[in-house]
């Protein structure tokens, strides 16, 4: 097998042969190391092993971002940053008005649109970016942990308050639920696209943006708008599996503490 150091060296010889006329060393930097972390992951990479393929001196990470933790944290801000000022903009313009989506979809486009755009950009860096994210994520890193709440816990809240506001029939907790289960179906459409491209025979591909965005704004919005649940401190008294009794029955109803009946009593015998 072979390390992911020994990989980096031999590519350092093409990688050196850009001038720092061509290509400003810092700027080297950044996107070397972006694609080394994409491929082997924050701890797979030496501070020897960037500078090398980035053809620049030993002491260049330091120089520049003051380690290598600083450095992980300028590649977030080069994309973090202008993602969430997209997505505050796009944010900005929403409003009903005649002609115009509903309100919840506009809202749910004005997120969702930047990631998706940015993940397709093969050529901006938007996808190496997400396959980092992916790689980061699956090390548990906690400095990544911390880069997106600091890069985007604001802009997240912000557009939890709106999402609130187009759907009132939920209190706060669902919007909370239902915003986490929009960033699940967002991220895995970013960072696993094969998955439906391969399930579909090709069909579907999430980096026909437009189609994708379209498909999971009209997703979302029914997700939303999908009626409340049960009233905080009742999500209990629905049917529980239980383990199987001696007569073979593995459920039993739960009796609502509402009704002032209590809970059925477990002595074997099914509902």
């Amino acid at each position: 097998m072979i390390s992911p150091d020994g990989a980096v060296e031999r590519a350092a010889e093409s990688e050196a042969a850009r001038s720092s006329a061509e290509e400003p060393a810092r700027r080297r930097l950044l996107r070397v190391a972006e694609q080394l972390f994409a491929e082997h992951g924050f701890k797979g990479v030496s501070v020897r092993a960037l500078t090398a393929a980035a053809g620049v001196n030993l002491a260049g990470v330091n120089y520049y971002f003051g380690s290598k933790e600083g450095l992980l944290a300028a590649i977030f801000d080069a994309h973090c940053r202008p993602m969430a000022e997209e997505r505050l903009a796009r944010l900005a313009l929403c409003a009903e008005r005649p002609g115009a989506p509903p309100l919840l979809e506009q809202i749910i486009a004005a997120f969702i649109g930047p990631a998706l755009a940015s993940a397709a950009d093969g050529s901006g860096g938007g996808a190496s970016f997400t396959r980092l994210r992916a790689v980061l994520a699956h090390e548990n890193n906690g400095l990544a942990k911390r880069l997106i709440a600091e890069h985007f816990d604001a802009t997240s809240r912000r557009f939890i308050d709106a999402l609130a506001g187009a759907a009132p029939h939920l209190d706060r907790a669902e919007v909370f639920w239902r915003f986490q289960f929009l960033l699940g179906a967002l991220y895995y459409t970013m960072m696993t696209p094969d998955r439906i491209r391969h399930l579909s025979e090709g069909v579907c591909d999430p980096a026909e943006v437009a189609r994708a965005e379209d498909e999971m704004v009209r997703f979302l919005a029914a997700g939303f708008r999908a009626p409340a649940g049960l009233p905080q401190g009742m999500a209990n008294d629905r049917l529980l599996p239980l383990p199987a009794s001696r007569d073979g029955a593995g459920m039993r109803r739960h009796r609502s503490r509402a009704s002032g009946k209590g809970r059925a009593a477990s002595d074997g015998s099914s509902s």
